[in-house]
């Protein structure tokens, strides 16, 4: 016997294993109804099973009920139609919208099917045992993808393990080209690298460190990928700030490693609360922000000069108990030897 990849393959394949298991079972009793001389096709079944009730239905509507996606329902609908099953309508009060019925061969069909589907019923239940732990527990897989989809759960996994590729290390004068450069990279690709910008990425130690901010940086692979500042601010305010990640890491969660750990250094100095500006044109920087908890709100004039290019202004309560913190999975933060 060949091998069953499918099978060994285990969790990683469980949608492909319900597919083929759909595919054969649907296979075999389409088997059935030819050999009955029965005009149908397994797959048709839920939707003839709804329609049967006579209510008419749209496709949107069925697809709902039945939860499958529009163009599976439209596909399904179009060849029973094919087959004079049923018989479709245009609204009256929406003439854009076919409203579906089973058609009187529809009905008679169905009449011809109900023993059919009565023993598909015992043999499905001989199939997956007396008890109904198999069906119990398909209605659990549902009811969680329900509350949150495969999508949502994949992608917070694939986010959680890229976040754990990223060492935050502490400033380091061997890493001061990076704060340079990799601020400039971002600077130069949509703005200009300002007087401002020059003097802080020029001496980061006079204009950042000795004010009491701190610099931190993201390393991946033993590589300096990300960087970031805390800029003090008076009255136990301080500034994130600074922050650059290179371009091909862009989408690698660096840019929330680097924001989280600032939030959390930030809260252990005492900061009430932390503030931030970027620019409109940074989509994706202002949706971290947002997932963060910062809230957009008007700064003095003096801080709106600093800049000519058009920023929004972002402030986080850190009082707040809805402020995130980090996951001890995700705080590792290194001190370099010699800093």
């Amino acid at each position: 016997m060949d091998r069953d990849v499918i099978r060994e393959l285990g969790p990683l394949a469980f949608a492909s294993r319900l597919k083929r298991l759909s595919e054969r079972l649907q296979q075999d009793v389409s088997r059935v109804y030819r050999e009955q001389e029965v005009d149908f096709e397994a797959r048709w079944f839920p939707v003839a099973f709804l329609l049967r009730d006579g209510r008419p239905r749209s496709v949107t509507e069925i697809a709902d009920a039945l939860e499958l996606t529009h163009p599976a329902v439209s596909q399904i609908v179009g060849a029973m139609e094919l087959h004079g099953l049923v018989d479709t309508q245009r609204d009256e009060s929406d003439e854009r919208r076919r409203l579906i019925t089973l058609s009187e061969a529809g009905l008679d069909t169905l009449t011809t099917l109900e023993p059919i589907w009565n023993a598909v019923a015992v043999c499905t239940q001989e199939l997956i045992g007396a008890g109904k732990d198999f069906l119990d527990k398909l209605s659990q897989i549902e009811r969680s993808l329900q509350e949150r989809d495969m999508y949502a759960r994949v992608m917070a996994t694939v986010r959680q393990q890229m976040l754990d590729q990223i060492d935050i290390i502490d400033y380091h004068p061997k890493y001061r080209q990076y704060f340079g450069a990799l601020n400039r990279e971002w600077l130069e690709e949509y703005f200009e690298v300002e007087p401002h910008d020059a003097a802080v990425l020029d001496d980061p130690e006079g204009t950042i460190l000795r004010l009491g901010g701190e610099i931190i940086f993201a390393r991946r692979d033993g590589e300096i990928v990300g960087t970031a500042a805390l800029l003090r601010g008076p009255n136990q305010h301080y500034e994130l700030a600074k922050m650059g990640v290179a371009r091909r890491m862009r989408g690698h969660q660096v840019g929330r490693k680097l924001a989280l750990h600032m939030i959390e250094r930030a809260r252990a100095l005492g900061a009430r609360e932390l503030v931030l500006a970027t620019s409109p044109k940074l989509t994706p920087a202002i949706a971290l922000y947002k997932s963060l908890g910062f809230e957009g709100y008007e700064p003095n004039a003096a801080w709106r000069a600093q800049y000519k290019r058009p920023s929004i202004f972002m402030r986080l309560d850190l009082a707040s108990p809805s402020v995130q913190h980090v996951p001890a999975t995700s705080s590792s933060r290194l001190k370099e030897k010699g800093s």
